[in-house]
């Protein structure tokens, strides 16, 4: 007899940019597939490490800021046809915050504080009904990171 084999996941992180997502995949996450356009620089590259990680069956990260859900959509949409367990990761995004750890990063390109501002016009919580099967709330704190199962209420 054969044991069933776990479903691959694609996790989405959704959040301002530095609100803490690639620290968090680097610490709690490295043993997934990182897709990222920091690192592959354009939307084709994306598109086909995901595509290769959808049909080979490998779990992977999308650790970009994926502020809307018609953003997520796409990725949440291609993994489900593939039988993929879909989680969200909603790291808390307080603007002031995030210009702040923005302007301190060391050894990384730092973004305009335009840019920030210009994805918290945008973002949107995430909910269930996008997809996902799992959705959590991640919070910075002073030794790592606090990750709690979402509750959205309307106040986060």
């Amino acid at each position: 007899m054969e044991a069933m084999r776990e479903a691959p996941k694609a996790i989405l992180f959704i959040g301002l940019q530095a609100s803490g997502k690639s620290t968090f995949y680097q610490r709690k996450m490295s043993e997934y597939i990182h897709i990222n356009l920091d690192t592959l620089h354009t939307r084709n590259k994306e598109k086909q490490l995901l595509e290769e990680c959808l049909r080979n069956g490998n779990s992977f990260v999308v650790d970009n800021t994926n502020p809307t859900a018609a953003e997520r959509e796409k990725y949440i949409h291609a993994a489900k046809a593939h039988g993929f367990f879909v989680e969200g990761y909603y790291f808390q995004s307080i603007l002031a915050d995030c210009i702040l750890r923005n302007r301190n990063r060391e050894g990384k390109a730092c973004v305009p504080d335009k840019a920030i501002a210009g994805t918290s016009n945008r973002l949107e919580l995430p909910d269930l009904e996008e997809g996902f099967d799992r959705l959590y709330f991640v919070r910075m704190e002073r030794d790592g990171f606090a990750v709690e199962p979402w509750r959205h209420n309307g106040a986060i």
